[in-house]
């Protein structure tokens, strides 16, 4: 169990480099811009962290675990999980967009669809009779990223629609299949 005072200092590393990676790529920020934006020493930074690669990484696994806590206790308590799923990430949506940018590739998408309860959501997902198992695998994974790429359209959006509007457009898309 960390300590209060670690738990402070890595919090406020992560906040550095999420505000930082707002302004550019992770390859552009130096652990020194995000000791000086933290207030905190570098032999503090590296104390904890290796690079800002493994700080990202954290961050990335912080968000990804809450998220999945979070989906987890929706998926047990309410009847109607889409639209509390997606107003917790309309409520993080800016270090959405930011771990979006910031991760190579398409990691992070990988990533958050491999979230237990996520992942659990689509592989549940009843596709349309006529399918066989393999192309019904196909069609839960195009649903799988199509929702991504609608998550990352809404959230990065200046000024994104409401939470039941977007839960609507993606029931009309899964009830489609």
């Amino acid at each position: 169990m960390e300590n209060q005072r670690v738990r402070i200092s890595k919090t406020m590393l992560k906040n550095a480099l999420a505000q930082l990676l707002q302004e550019k790529p992770l390859d552009k920020v130096s652990v020194l811009e995000i000791c000086q934006t933290a207030e905190i020493n570098r032999t503090t930074f590296y104390k904890y962290y290796g690079s800002q690669t493994d700080l990202l990484e954290e961050i990335e696994s912080d968000f990804l675990g809450q998220l999945d806590e979070k989906i987890g206790l929706v998926l047990r308590n309410s009847t109607d999980a889409i639209i509390d799923v997606l107003g917790s990430l309309y409520e993080q949506r800016s270090l959405f967009c930011t771990l979006v940018r910031a991760v190579p590739g398409q990691q992070f998408a990988a990533h958050l669809l491999a979230l237990p309860s996520l992942n659990a959501i689509f592989q549940n997902l009843e596709v349309s009779e006529g399918y066989e198992e393999h192309q019904a695998r196909y069609v839960r994974r195009f649903i799988s990223q199509g929702t991504f790429a609608v998550l990352c359209d809404w959230l990065g959006s200046d000024d994104p629609e409401p939470v039941g509007e977007i839960a609507a457009v993606l029931e009309t898309i899964r009830s489609r299949f």
